[in-house]
């Protein structure tokens, strides 16, 4: 039998049942939308790792939360992000296959169990997939496990897409995904620095770009709005999105408001044509409050 979403929720009443009740709920409540990722990405795990690999993603699922949980926990006492330095953040993490590919399995699943997360889907699949135009190129910054390029290309028969990342590990779940997917044929994934000197050399542009929480992870976004910017065609759009008050061992720039980043990309030639914020629930008594945002920005176009 084919797999499909039921096999992630299943996994996790099995093997994360602390966090299985909620979400379960958010699947169900929104379930159209969690099942066109996960139905696919069901589809191309079964094929690329078997079928022990829902297993180990609730397990990646439930160590991420915990990793989340206690790091809002340190949060609240310290009022600050308490990020390791940059280079250990890269050998430590980046670098580290045991470290990157349970990440990688809860860096998506978060996306169709999380409350908070589901209204990025809609953002992504219906205001930008589908509002691209015929034989797009797009490029995918820090594509990560590159299961949004993956179901850019199931969505859209017709796009091309490109993804860059700098962890090695994150780069091989992409492809051993992608060798399964169908989409080899368009979808190209490689490690690479996607803001760096290679990035600021190039000339090339694109009809649509991907920046899926990225900006949280980096010193400084502002290098990555100059990026956007740059490598944007004219006429085409970009889906931005990035965490506020969310603490985790590889965050390093804090956002408080959401008006932070769009500022950022205002600034930087940008203007924002959809925006939407979801939180997480707050605990009583809390100072801060965990929660992701998402933009649809398009280039200001000069006459």
């Amino acid at each position: 039998m084919t797999a499909d979403a039921e096999e992630f929720v299943s996994a996790l009443q099995r093997r994360a049942k602390i966090f299985a009740p909620s979400a379960t709920a958010t699947f169900e409540a929104n379930q159209e939308l969690c099942s066109w990722l996960l139905d696919p990405l069901a589809r191309w795990t079964e094929a690329a790792y078997g079928e022990q690999a829902f297993d180990e993603a609730a397990l990646g699922y439930a160590k991420y939360c915990l990793g989340v949980a206690q790091a809002q926990q340190i949060y609240e006492r310290t009022g600050k992000y308490t990020p390791e330095a940059m280079p250990e953040i890269v050998s430590g993490v980046y670098e580290d296959e045991g470290t990157m590919v349970p990440y990688m399995w809860a860096a998506i699943l978060i996306y169709a169990f999380w409350p908070s997360m589901v209204e990025h889907l809609a953002l992504f699949r219906d205001q930008f997939l589908r509002s691209l135009p015929h034989n797009a190129t797009v490029l995918e910054m820090a594509s990560g496990h590159g299961v949004l390029s993956l179901l850019a290309a199931q969505e859209r028969p017709d796009v091309r897409v490109e993804g860059f990342d700098i962890s090695p590990p994150a780069v091989a779940v992409s492809n051993r995904l992608l060798s399964v997917s169908g989409h080899a044929a368009r979808v190209k994934f490689s490690v690479r620095d996607a803001i760096g000197g290679d990035a600021i050399r190039t000339s090339a542009k694109f009809d649509g770009i991907i920046s899926a929480m990225l900006a949280e992870h980096l010193t400084t976004p502002l290098p990555l709005f100059a990026a956007l910017a740059r490598q944007v065609s004219d006429k085409g759009s970009i889906f931005f999105s990035t965490a506020l008050e969310s603490p985790q061992r590889d965050h390093v720039y804090e956002f408080h408001r959401e008006s932070e980043p769009l500022q950022m990309a205002e600034e930087a030639g940008m203007r924002a044509i959809r925006m939407i914020s979801g939180a997480s629930t707050a605990r009583t008594g809390a100072r801060f409050l965990p929660r992701a945002t998402a933009m649809i920005l398009q280039p200001v176009r000069t006459a």
